[in-house]
């Protein structure tokens, strides 16, 4: 039978979630492989800030209940549809599942997927896509990031944020990374964040201004929202880009932290506020997602990208994984793993 986690209504997480022993009982869903599908045997799971957001019925994307939470997985093929030649039984791979990460066997299409290289470890690629692909978009489709600019990062500690460290400094950036303990800013500081800053510590205006990067800055990459945004925007430097994330600071009711921005704003220095919202935009452009995530699977190979993550969970202590990530005591990317998952390298 197929274990996993289900979430069986929307409301509060806490409440709408429950570890079931028989998933395709309780769904009356089987996992039935054809056509271009595969089934993999999940190894390790990634778990999201939005993807509780969908079980607690605030994400801009629902799903109804019941579900299985997460889509972000690692693991080993285990049967294939006629349809497939990228992949065959055996085969390790990552990438997203449409029937739910949390769940000891998952349905993707072979699409959604790739090939774990020899000797990377599954629980640092289960949870890239989302994370980093978030990022990778933004950096350097949207914000179009040079070698040698100044990038902001609000939130730096969490999954997004870390991934945003990670890729400044391959690409070549100053990276300025905000956090709320010295915990994280620690954090920050070893996944290689040229200058911290503790937003709670004073106003944020002249936190910035004491670090010396207060006009000077060319990106800002905001996941946060709230208060921390408009600072954040007024220390762009002339052409300095504001990308925005998301409003992690509204916890489970995001639209609390959507900031009212002044337009003027944008006209003073010619700067740019701009979205990324990077699972729409994979479903429309699949082809230059997979090559954004094909370039930074080679860059993990080869030293250039180090994913943090925070913590490995397993099934059974899941409901401390979905706190953990609530009151953002993590750092980096949370990994649930069925019990028996493997954190060797494969």
């Amino acid at each position: 039978m197929v274990r996993g986690i289900v979430c069986t209504k929307i409301g509060p997480w806490r409440d709408a979630l429950t570890l079931c022993e028989d998933v395709e009982g309780l769904m009356d869903s089987r996992l039935e492989v054809d056509g271009d599908l595969i089934k993999v045997k999940v190894i390790a799971s990634g778990l999201c800030f939005p993807d509780i957001l969908v079980v607690e019925g605030k994400h801009m994307m629902p799903k109804p209940a019941p579900h299985v939470p997460c889509n972000e997985i690692a693991g080993e093929v285990i049967e294939v549809g006629e349809e497939v030649k990228r992949f065959k039984v055996g085969d390790k791979v990552f990438g997203t599942c449409f029937t739910g990460g949390l769940s000891s066997e998952a349905l993707c299409r072979a699409e959604d997927c790739y090939a774990i290289p020899d000797g990377v470890d599954p629980n640092l690629v289960a949870g890239i896509e989302v994370n980093y692909g978030t990022s990778y978009h933004a950096l350097v489709d949207v914000a179009e990031i040079k070698s040698g600019e100044t990038l902001l990062i609000l939130g730096a500690s969490g999954g997004v944020g870390m991934s945003a460290i990670d890729i400044g400094k391959a690409l070549g950036c100053k990276v300025v990374a905000c956090a709320s303990t010295q915990e994280k800013l620690d954090a920050c500081k070893a996944a290689g964040a040229d200058v911290v800053i503790n937003y709670t510590s004073g106003p944020f205006k002249s936190l910035l201004k004491e670090a010396g990067v207060y006009g000077n800055v060319d990106v800002v990459y905001d996941p946060v929202g709230g208060e921390f945004s408009e600072p954040a925007i007024r220390s762009l430097a002339f052409g300095g880009r504001f990308i925005v994330i998301g409003f992690a600071a509204g916890g489970d009711t995001p639209k609390n932290a959507i900031p009212s921005i002044p337009l003027n704003l944008a006209l003073l220095n010619e700067r740019k506020i701009v979205g990324c919202l990077w699972g729409a935009w994979k479903m429309r452009f699949p082809d230059l997602n997979r090559a954004n995530t094909e370039n930074m699977v080679q860059m993990i190979k080869q030293g250039k990208l180090n994913p943090v993550v925070s913590k490995t969970y397993t099934f059974n202590d899941y409901m401390n994984a979905f706190e953990d990530m609530m009151s953002r005591k993590v750092v980096g990317k949370v990994i649930i793993q069925p019990i028996g998952g493997s954190p060797a390298k494969l």
